[in-house]
């Protein structure tokens, strides 16, 4: 008994045996009938962008997620990717389920994708949000192109194409199926400044210099194209422009189209420039009109596909109105008074000189200032008085403020009249004593009359 119990138990243990080797036997057939290597062909992968700014990196990373990225700049939110898979190359499908399929990909790049020879698939977009963040989530394992489509707000140029297997080969005979990505824009953080000089003399018709300093942003695939923009207000003409340190015609072109000026860097001027460097242009207008007082200005410097825009500023211009009247008659205007008008109460700079007309007054637009600066004091003299009255030589001080001309400053001077020579004695004083003289004489002959009657009666 105990003879044919160990030889049961030995049947037993070889039945158990042989099952064993069966099921890793079946166990191994379906490992190589699912797997290349030891590439799981059932999954579906993913690819995930994080978009930073900043330069580029010299280290892509192996497809995991960062986590430390506080030297990767700025999450960008705004910048759209689209990936495509790469199904063939010269005709041949691009399978990675094959050895084939990887040797087809050895080596290969984006810029050989993007020359041609390569089928592409429908492309799916994404745009980042969130922090910079889009999934492109359930691909099938294969080949990717991810493209920026279009680059977030003031990026100075789009990332470069790149390629994507999944899955994503890790050391160590590993694979990576949801593959993060960390590519980057250099955005143009500058901030371009504008400068406005006061005119070269204060009143209408002289010119006024507007300043734009430019700096030069990073730009990882170079700066292709660099311009500064102004659009001149209707009040302003244009005069000239040019860009200090670079030659007009070689370096840059001028484009006038209305108000609209354009400074255009060449392919030789945009070779000059390097990234944190200062471009000073200047534009010289004319000021031809007054219109509400206040004349402002931007300017936009653009670098490839990004532009950043200058702060505000302003020239500002007022109304100076001169009236000329009899001095206690108000309503009784003069024409023909000449005055200077001087920046100075010593009367040594002169701004102009202008002359009241028929209805007694002058009106004269005066620059006030820049920006903030809105009023300006200015001395009024009176250099010529109207025919038949006494001049004054008083210097006389005027605040003009800016605003429309309808809101002029009014300065009232008033003329007293010329006296005149005195007259002969003539009128009441002649008339007394010619009846004086009357009197004396009527009184004279009736004295003669009495005499004479005395006379007649005393020789009777």
């Amino acid at each position: 008994m105990k003879v044919k119990k160990m030889g049961l138990l030995r049947r037993l243990t070889a039945v158990a045996a042989i099952a064993s080797l069966s099921v890793l036997g079946l166990a191994g057939t379906a490992q190589a009938d699912s797997n290349v290597g030891n590439i799981d062909t059932g999954k579906t992968g993913s690819i995930i962008v994080h978009k930073y700014d900043g330069a580029y990196g010299t280290d892509g990373g192996d497809g995991s997620v960062k986590t430390d990225t506080s030297n990767l700049g700025k999450p960008l939110d705004g910048a759209e990717f689209t990936v495509k898979q790469v199904t063939a190359k010269d005709g041949q499908t691009i399978d990675l389920k094959t050895p084939e399929g990887w040797d087809l990909i050895s080596g290969l790049k984006a810029s050989d994708v993007k020359g041609g020879g390569f089928s592409l698939g429908n492309g799916v977009s994404k745009t980042t949000a969130n922090g910079g963040l889009a999934t492109f989530g359930g691909l099938p394992l294969g080949l990717y192109l991810v493209e920026e489509t279009k680059a977030p707000t003031n990026a100075t140029s789009t990332t470069d194409p790149f390629l994507v297997t999944l899955p994503f080969a890790q050391s160590n005979g590993k694979w990576l199926y949801d593959v993060n990505v960390y590519p980057k824009n250099s955005v143009n953080n500058t901030e371009p400044t504008k400068e406005v000089s006061n005119p070269s003399a204060p009143v209408l018709g002289e010119t006024v210099d507007w300043t734009i300093t430019a700096p030069v942003p990073a730009a990882n695939n170079s700066i292709k194209k660099f311009s500064i923009v102004d659009q001149l207000d209707p009040r302003l003409s244009f005069v000239s422009a040019k860009v200090a340190g670079f030659t007009a015609g070689t370096d840059y072109t001028i484009d006038e189209a209305g108000q609209k000026i354009t400074i255009n860097f060449t392919a030789a001027g945009i070779g000059k420039l390097e990234t944190g460097q200062k471009v000073v242009a200047t534009v010289t207008t004319k000021v031809t009109s007054q219109g509400d007082g206040t004349i402002e200005n931007t300017a936009l410097v653009n670098t490839n596909d990004s532009s950043v825009e200058t702060p505000a500023v302003s020239t500002n211009w007022g109304s100076l109105q001169i009236i000329k009247h009899v001095a206690g008659d108000k309503a009784r205007t003069l024409a023909g008074a000449e005055f200077d008008i001087f920046s100075d109460k010593d009367g040594q700079n002169k701004v102009a000189s202008v002359t009241t007309a028929a209805d007694g007054t002058v009106s004269i637009t005066l620059w006030v200032g820049n920006n903030d600066v809105a009023e300006k004091k200015y001395w009024v003299k009176e250099t010529k008085a109207p025919t038949g009255y006494i001049l004054d030589e008083s210097i006389n001080e005027v605040t003009v403020k800016a605003g429309e001309t309808a809101a002029a400053v009014k300065y009232e001077f008033a003329n007293t009249q010329q006296g005149h020579p005195d007259l002969p004695l003539t009128g009441a004083d002649g008339k007394l004593l010619a009846m004086i003289a009357g009197v004396g004489l009527m009184l004279i002959a009736g004295g003669a009359g009495i005499v004479a009657a005395n006379r007649r009666k005393n020789q009777v």
